[in-house]
């Protein structure tokens, strides 16, 4: 009992920092594994929660694709989800088409979603036109938030200086 007062009464500071690093110790590792190892079972986080409840048929991909290309302008249109909750819409159109005309029928075609799919997945378009004798064509991205209004662009047609 004598050797435990004296060890403390000569080490009293180096003691007291010890049980200090000892208590930081024990709230860094509870905190590692809190966030490392938290209650979550999905390797996805929760980006597919609800996912059934809003689904995105084959049936609705074929109708969307269908009455864009009904469009005399439009030559092709492929959508795709990659899973998650982003709709992917690439849209391919005639040479002669403005980069305008272009975005407002990719615009107008947001009324085919109902808005229960606007209000859960987020929308990607690319939209395309080739090069042509009448038309430099271009490429540009859009992309619509789930709690987004419109329709943000993203221009990546080449632009040369003069």
């Amino acid at each position: 009992m004598n050797k435990v007062k004296e060890l403390w009464a000569n080490n009293k500071v180096l003691i007291v920092l010890l049980f200090i690093l000892f208590i930081c110790f024990i709230a860094i590792v509870v905190v590692c594994f809190t966030f490392f190892l938290g209650g979550n079972k999905s390797p996805y986080g929760e980006r597919y929660k609800d996912i059934d409840k809003h689904p995105l048929t084959e049936e609705f991909k074929n109708e969307y694709v269908n009455s864009l290309k009904s469009d005399e302008l439009i030559d092709d249109v492929k959508i795709k989800t990659m899973g998650g909750r982003v709709i992917y819409i690439k849209i391919t159109f005639v040479p002669d088409i403005t980069l305008v005309e272009a975005q407002s029928k990719a615009l107008n075609s947001l009324s085919s979603f109902s808005e229960d799919l606007l209000s859960y997945y987020d929308l990607n378009f690319t939209l395309y036109s080739p090069l042509s004798e009448n038309s430099e064509g271009f490429t540009i991205m859009g992309g619509k938030n789930e709690s987004g209004s419109g329709i943000s662009w993203n221009n990546n047609t080449k632009v040369e200086s003069d």
